[in-house]
């Protein structure tokens, strides 16, 4: 008969009073994936039978965690108890990563948790760069990506580092070392990532230094001096869901069905020119946009179709710009134009300012951005024909 595996996840409840976390220790990430699916892998490498975990901070909520990590194959069974010390005397303590050496220093501050945890992050990172089995692509050594991770090529990488699947990372950030970014994340660049973590989903603005930190959406967590700060500013830092609207599936079909129906008539009008820009349509990712010279908005605006229908582009959002013109507009007012949507139709297009090298352009989108009025889109619905037929050629 295989032997069981005993665990204790220690109760640490009462020490989380600076980042105030609604899961319990053990399922706090630890890299890639929380501390207790660590456990639950080194139960699989073992080939024990059976997994015992005995915890009396918030079970249930453990149970559920672990019940979604199917592909384990292990009877697992989570048993309440009242505290750490009724718990078996043989049960290995879940505070720390399987086979870390002992001993280990138990925290009995809140500050003193959150320098463990990153200090857990450290040991392992330092157990990948040693040469741990993964799937995660090795950039350099002792630094990791997983998929479909976007980074600048002007982006310095110090290992031991660990960046989670679907992020980008800006030009000009400094990450590493001791850095481990989460899935998800939206780094725009001009930034250092040292001996932190940034959660999944995270935005992080420019001229922004993260050290001995942690950054969950709009919470800044300093471990060194042991508070929590709510950033209100979100071109600071800021989840990425609330930066990024997005168009809904059918506003999405009808800019796809249009695309369609308008093919052939942007592509034949009369002297028809298209024109190619690398604009920027959120921060830290660019992308070749198409634009015509001739006909009316809507036909010069055909390509920018596709960008709504991918979900890069709204129906109302401020132009899409190049680099070269962000240097013309002011410091603040370029981070608040950076983690804006780039849209179809703009203020500025309806204050008969149609391209983004004008000098009064950043105006009337600064005016759009920092307004986030209602009634600034509806406006633009209710002028959307009028918009789309324009010519700007035309005056």
């Amino acid at each position: 008969m295989k032997a069981d595996l005993i665990l204790l996840a220690p109760d640490f409840s009462a020490l989380d009073g600076i980042w105030r976390q609604p899961h319990p220790f053990v399922l706090w990430p630890v890299g890639n994936r929380s501390l207790a699916e660590h456990w639950m892998d080194e139960a699989v490498r073992s080939g024990v039978g059976r997994v015992i975990i005995y915890t009396s901070d918030r079970p249930a909520d453990l149970r559920q965690h672990l019940e979604h990590g199917k592909y384990w194959s292990k009877d697992l069974q989570v048993v309440p108890v009242r505290s750490d010390d009724l718990a078996p005397a043989e049960a290995r303590r879940m505070d720390r990563l399987p086979g870390q050496a002992e001993p280990v220093r138990i925290p009995d501050t809140a500050t003193g948790l959150l320098e463990y945890w990153l200090e857990l992050q450290k040991i392992w990172l330092q157990s990948r760069s040693a040469g741990a089995v993964a799937v995660d692509e090795e950039l350099v050594p002792g630094g990791w990506a997983a998929e479909h991770v976007r980074i600048h090529p002007k982006a310095k990488l110090q290992p031991p580092f660990w960046i989670g699947a679907h992020t980008e990372i800006g030009p000009d950030s400094r990450i590493g070392p001791y850095a481990v970014v989460g899935s998800g994340c939206i780094l725009a660049g001009s930034l250092e990532v040292q001996e932190a973590v940034v959660m999944p989903g995270s935005y992080l603005g420019q001229n922004t230094r993260i050290h001995r930190a942690i950054v969950q959406g709009g919470i800044l967590v300093d471990v060194r001096r042991g508070c929590r700060v709510d950033i209100a500013e979100n071109f600071i830092i800021s989840p990425v869901s609330d930066r990024q609207p997005r168009t809904s599936w059918p506003g999405r079909l009808l800019a796809g069905v249009l695309w369609i129906m308008l093919a052939p008539l942007a592509k034949l009008w009369p002297g028809q020119q298209w024109s190619e820009e690398m604009v920027a349509v959120r921060p830290g990712s660019a992308t070749l946009l198409q634009t015509g010279q001739k006909g009316s908005l809507l036909l010069r605006r055909w390509p920018w179709l596709l960008e709504i229908l991918r979900g890069s582009f709204v129906w109302f959002g401020i132009l899409p710009r190049p680099e070269e013109v962000w240097p013309k507009i002011p410091a603040e007012t370029a981070e608040r134009l950076k983690s804006a949507p780039c849209g179809l139709f703009s203020w500025a297009d309806l204050q008969g300012c149609h391209d983004t090298k004008a000098p009064d352009e950043w105006v009337h989108a600064a005016y759009q951005v920092l307004q986030d009025n209602p009634a600034v889109k509806r406006m633009l619905l209710r002028q959307i024909i009028k918009l789309a037929l324009r010519d700007p050629g035309s005056g």
